[in-house]
């Protein structure tokens, strides 16, 4: 198998010595033309694939390039293991070197609502409003990611007693033998600063270095790539156009300024769009021309198509009856598939209008990103049962599964195994030290007995076995049952345990298993459009994706740009940072459009008056047809 490249493509997959910028506008082939130059330097250059480190953004990236690469190479998909993204990377080191940091082997991840469990009882000892929990949460991941915690944190003291949180927040999580998710890159950083031999044996691993969207790192991200490139075979693919993560950290300054941090640093320019019509890709970069803070770069396509269809109604339901309608006439009238067509908003609110429009008018559809699979109830009982099998340490796991199924440990109950709690003992240590006490009823005590041998069980299993243990030893399947609301609920949940099994069956380990479980995150659920209907999703789910036709809906003053991005600690209106990034979330929720493009926007919404949007008067006119269904309401069509 061979990839067609572009000139420009492919002077950019063949430059393989120094520091490599490849500028690339949206669609135009990036992620595909580094994954040609990895198959490059494997065929031509010989390279051993297991030397390359190569950075995707999304778990689902990596798999469909360690694939391409199968096909490109002839290598197995085993043969690359460092095709990861910067989570998973950080985490296979961390989990090889985590004894150097304090932590046993294995060491679990704990997912949010396990950092705000932590969160919600340090409050309470603190005696702190719980009202500051979500703030509080978001707060912790910025330091993280900031790379140096201390800092960020004594400039961001709106919060009472922040340092103290933060400070019993992470001892807490040590006594679970765990991290969170931001822990995985700050932990494997103070590595590679406290143990220069670490650092070093991970820069020798590698001989060329790769990174995808990488306009979306943050500044700890960048400070690791520091450490470990060496010899300058680093190169980087990305656009600054469609930076949309800022609420996360990520800076596309690092981006922009890649040519001043690497002087020699070949720089290349994918401008043309291979996936949009003339007048998208026209409007668009006229749109982000608008930008100051950016690398300038000239985005083209020679696809014809219809102009980009711009229209005002009076409010909300106006607008989701023309949409729907219009989703109807493309369906029957033009034969396009359902999954073809998406409605794009920028905040998640704005999908409840069109919800309740498609229902009514019986067309199929699909909320994308409305719950992650891992974050579903069934999902996080089972996985807690295989925590707790080989980590012992973590508390939240086993507090999880203690009465799930019921084994009648109550608040009485668990006060009295708290009661065998010492400095360094875990919840699950003081269980079986009550058991063997005798201070529990003889119900619970054999109860509990049992869960002990089952998890001795579980853990010296495949993770296959293991969960099917959970389902059918454990008698999860009989609780399950129990809990569901009605049938349907309950075979909704056992399709996810069902998919939770095939995930599991290829995997050697449970610690392989879980390692991928926790690493999975904003990953969407529909990306390959396997759910028939239309999709309904946020700018910022649509990053990646395509669709024939995109109603970009709510262009409208106060959602975009949104109202929060306004006014800033960078200034007021255009000077603020914000509003270029809202600049760029609206260009990305064009572009995701191949043949068609509707932009509407509501005089009034949530029954409060509105304006269109300060953006669509940057866009050309040339390239727009404007329609206006406010004066008469009785017949929108």
């Amino acid at each position: 198998m061979k990839i067609d490249l572009s000139p420009e493509q492919e002077r950019a997959v063949r430059c393989i010595d120094g520091p490599v910028l490849v500028s690339a506008g949206a669609g135009s082939g990036k992620t595909r033309t580094l994954t040609a130059k990895i198959a490059y330097l494997v065929n031509k250059c010989n390279v051993d694939p297991a030397r390359i480190l190569a950075i995707t953004f999304t778990n689902k990236a990596a798999d469909e390039m360690k694939s391409l690469l199968q096909k490109l190479t002839g290598w197995s998909h085993d043969a690359f293991p460092w095709v990861r993204t910067f989570h998973s990377v950080c985490f296979r080191i961390l989990r090889n070197e985590c004894e150097k940091l304090g932590y046993s082997r294995p060491i679990s991840v704990h997912t949010e609502s396990h950092q705000k469990s932590h969160l919600r009882k340090i409050l309470f000892k603190l005696n702190v409003d719980k009202k500051y929990l979500n703030s509080i949460h978001y707060i912790i991941s910025r330091a993280k990611n900031s790379g140096n915690p201390k800092e960020f944190l004594e400039r961001h003291k709106t919060i009472p007693n922040i340092i103290d949180i933060y400070n019993t927040y992470n001892e807490m999580l040590k006594e679970n033998n765990a991290v969170d998710f931001d822990d995985i890159l700050l932990l494997v950083k103070d590595l590679f600063l406290q143990f220069p031999e670490v650092k070093k044996y991970y820069q020798d691993m590698f001989d060329y270095v790769l990174v995808d969207e990488f306009q979306d790192s943050n500044r700890l991200q960048n400070e690791l790539m520091e450490l470990i490139v060496k010899d300058g075979n680093f190169t980087v693919v990305g656009d600054d156009y469609q930076s949309i993560y800022q609420f996360r950290g990520a800076e596309p300054e690092f981006f922009i300024n890649f040519p001043f941090k690497f002087p020699n640093a070949k720089i290349f320019k994918l401008e043309r769009n291979y996936r949009s019509t003339k007048p998208i890709v026209a409007a668009a970069d006229a749109l982000i021309a608008n930008n100051k803070f950016r690398l300038e770069k000239k985005c083209f396509s020679t696809k014809e198509g219809p102009p980009i269809l711009a229209c005002q109604f009076y409010n909300e339901d106006d607008e989701a009856q023309w949409i729907a309608r219009q989703c109807f006439k493309y369906h029957h009238n033009l034969n396009l598939p359902w999954a073809e067509m998406a409605v794009l908003y920028r905040t998640r609110f704005c999908s409840l209008a069109f919800e309740k429009r498609f229902r009514k008018e019986q067309i199929p559809y699909h909320i994308i990103g409305a719950r992650s699979f891992y974050e579903s109830k069934e999902v996080q009982d089972i996985n807690a049962y295989l925590i707790s099998a080989v980590n012992p340490r973590d508390d939240i796991a086993f507090e999880r599964i203690l009465n799930v199924p019921r084994r009648g440990v109550g608040p009485a109950t668990l006060k009295k195994i708290q009661a065998f709690r010492k400095p360094g003992t875990s919840l699950q240590e003081a269980c079986w030290l009550a058991l063997q006490a005798n201070v529990l009823s003889k119900k619970v005590s054999s109860k509990l007995s049992l869960l002990r041998s089952q998890l001795r069980q579980i853990g010296e299993s495949t993770p296959l076995e293991a969960i099917e243990a959970v389902i059918n030893e454990v008698g999860y399947r009989e609780y399950l049952e129990l809990y569901s609301e009605n049938s349907e609920d309950f075979l909704n949940r056992m399709g996810n345990v069902e998919q939770l099994q095939y995930i599991a069956s290829q995997k050697n380990s449970i610690e392989d298993y879980l390692e991928e479980s926790s690493l999975v995150r904003e990953d969407q659920d529909d990306e390959d459009g396997k759910v028939d209907g239309v999709k309904l999703l946020t700018f910022h789910a649509a990053k990646g994706l395509e669709f024939k036709v995109v109603f970009v809906a709510g262009v409208e003053e106060g959602l975009l740009p949104h109202w929060r991005s306004i006014i800033t600690e960078d200034g007021i209106g255009e000077k603020a940072k914000g509003v270029e990034e809202e600049r760029r979330l609206l260009y990305v929720a064009m572009t995701r459009a191949a043949e068609m493009l509707h932009l509407t926007w509501a005089i009034r919404r949530q029954g409060n008056q509105t304006r269109a949007s300060r953006f669509m008067f940057e866009l050309p006119k040339e390239h727009i047809v404007y329609k206006c269904f406010t004066e008469n309401r009785g017949d929108i069509i």
